[in-house]
């Protein structure tokens, strides 16, 4: 995850809005992150950010949507072979190692995703992302199957069961490891999986 631009169609203001989410978020964390600290980054007039949102979790919301924007543009867009493909979306999900500023970031990310439950616009922004990830393993899967990349498994199968696996790896990643720390073994254990289902011609 790289520090945002945002699209252009979002305007200059929200833009400036979400960066400013982004610099305090990896500042102070998700549990400590209040309204004013945002406003503290916002180098417009704070006028600006007390009118477009009512409060801190308003705000994470749509910041929310905003990165979740950012991160379904990276996914892979058909080009090479289906293998690099998934290599592609499984480095992009899970970097082996991260810098603290993203840690942060990305720390806050799944405590919303963790409220889902109880915040119904975060729970349909992140049911949104898995229908997408999951979209693009079958579309990758049948396209690895048609070329022989791939052994002939059921593509929707082997996408519920990689997006499962990614969801899980991302969490202990963000839950148990240091941002310093290397995930080449759990990388390691992904790639068993794609050794899985790749054709010995390949």
């Amino acid at each position: 995850m790289t520090q945002y631009t945002g699209p252009d169609e979002l305007g200059s203001t929200k833009t400036a809005i979400m960066q400013a989410t982004y610099k305090a978020l990896s500042k102070h964390g998700y549990d400590n992150l209040t309204i004013q600290d945002i406003a503290d980054e916002f180098e417009r007039s704070r006028t600006l950010l007390y009118y477009h949102y009512d409060g801190r979790d308003d705000l994470l919301v749509d910041f929310l949507e905003y990165v979740l924007h950012d991160f379904l543009e990276q996914l892979p867009d058909g080009e090479g072979s289906a293998r690099k493909e998934l290599e592609t979306l499984v480095e992009t999900l899970l970097p082996t190692t991260l810098d603290e500023e993203v840690y942060q970031v990305q720390l806050a990310m799944f405590e919303l995703r963790v409220n889902g439950p109880h915040n119904e616009a975060a729970r349909e922004q992140y049911l949104q992302v898995d229908r997408e990830i999951k979209e693009t393993l079958e579309t990758i899967f049948q396209r690895g199957i048609d070329s022989g990349e791939f052994t002939d498994i059921d593509p929707a199968l082997e996408a519920e069961l990689f997006l499962s696996i990614l969801t899980g790896t991302r969490t202990r990643r963000l839950t148990v490891y240091r941002p310093e720390q290397s995930i080449a073994e759990l990388r390691a254990a992904i790639n068993t999986q794609i050794e899985r289902i790749t054709t010995d011609a390949n």
